[in-house]
């Protein structure tokens, strides 16, 4: 992770090379961080709570997260529809 003094750079470099605002950019910077923090574990039950809002159900659902949490940038294990399971319910 930079430290403050880069991120802040690159705050001043967005907002100067386009339409963004400082406060725009930072914001855009704070959910690129958030994003990039996100544990497989947190994507796990997020992404769960998306596609059951969406009307799909679970044996879909894990089929899904199972294929979608190889291609995260946390190189997520190929995960089971149990081990998902079980992350989500405990």
């Amino acid at each position: 992770m930079p430290d403050a003094a880069d991120l802040n750079d690159l705050i001043g470099y967005l907002a100067r090379t386009s339409l963004l605002t400082p406060d725009q950019a930072t914001r855009l910077l704070d959910e690129l961080v958030a994003f990039f923090d996100e544990s497989a574990e947190e994507f796990i039950r997020r992404r769960h709570l998306e596609l059951q809002q969406e009307g799909h159900r679970n044996t879909e659902i894990f089929a899904r997260i199972c294929e979608e949490a190889t291609r995260r940038r946390f190189r997520a294990p190929a995960y089971t529809g149990r081990q998902i399971r079980r992350i989500v319910y405990g």
